[in-house]
């Protein structure tokens, strides 16, 4: 699974500005022109709407071209990684907990890959969309407009589901679906947390719970867990002044001694380099 994970270590600055609202929802605008991304993953949903350029991303293992006017969304277990010929993107970050569970259940449904290609009136509808969402974050007023922006993100979403034309999985995408909501929601991931009470909560047997699981996503449900605890462990390493022992403890880990194998098996350097390694970079 290592060789699957973004070396964040290698990470470099890019000239994207991002505005972050309540770490539920970030909005950004990428004019690089975006340079490649190895293959990652994140912790939240994405739409990627390509601006200008052209390139191509590896989606879950398939390749596909993209271009102006594509629209392609990320959820929290795909992995995937970007091929730039000068492509540019305008995006949208929205982590699950905000998001009905009808739309989360909906979205875990689609198969591979999912993209669309906008036209002209579909695209400037998004666009205007997105716009919007930004320009409600940048409002210095922003904490009494919240509803607003919970709405265009909800409008965005809804209007994604609807460009689908018969896009349905071969697995019952409710199992995972609401294994990775009961686990993303308030980081449940961080908390010890067993496949029987995973497997009560999603209402099926914890065999069947974990075959659809890993059968849909190629990877166990300990993995994913694993994975999101790596994850909200680097963003508290660049983000707060955290010790590594605290930060131990924040992100679930059993020691300090797991932890520190964990995270150079999956990100490639200790916790210590990560933190100076990111610092250098800004």
């Amino acid at each position: 699974m290592e060789e699957l994970l973004y070396n964040s270590c290698m990470e470099q600055k890019r000239d994207n500005l991002v505005f972050v609202l309540d770490d539920d929802i970030k909005f950004g605008y990428a004019e690089w022109p975006a340079g490649d991304y190895p293959l990652h993953y994140h912790d939240h949903f994405e739409f990627e709407l390509v601006t200008s350029g052209k390139g191509r991303q590896v989606f879950n293992g398939e390749e596909f071209e993209l271009k102006k006017n594509d629209i392609f969304l990320l959820r929290p277990i795909d992995y995937h990684q970007i091929i730039s010929e000068g492509i540019s993107f305008s995006h949208i970050k929205v982590k699950p907990s905000i998001l009905p569970g009808w739309i989360i259940q909906k979205l875990h449904s689609f198969k591979n890959p999912i993209v669309f290609h906008l036209t002209d009136k579909q695209y400037d509808k998004f666009y205007f969309l997105f716009k919007m969402i930004n320009d409600e974050i940048e409002n210095k007023d922003h904490d009494k407009s919240l509803d607003i922006r919970i709405a265009l993100v909800e409008m965005i979403f809804t209007l994604f589901i609807r460009l689908d034309k018969n896009n349905t999985s071969l697995y019952d995408d409710s199992v995972s679906a609401k294994v990775i909501y009961f686990l993303q929601k308030n980081n449940r991931f961080t908390q010890k947390v067993s496949l029987d009470e995973i497997a009560e909560y999603v209402g099926y047997s914890k065999f069947y719970t974990s075959t659809i699981f890993h059968k849909q996503y190629g990877i166990t449900i300990q993995d994913f867990i694993i994975n999101q605890r790596i994850e909200y462990a680097k963003k508290l390493i660049i983000e707060t002044d955290l010790s590594i022992t605290e930060i131990v403890i924040e992100s679930g880990f059993e020691s300090t001694s797991n932890f520190y194998s964990k995270f150079i098996k999956y990100v490639g350097c200790s916790p210590l380099k990560f933190r100076k390694n990111h610092k250098q970079v800004k």
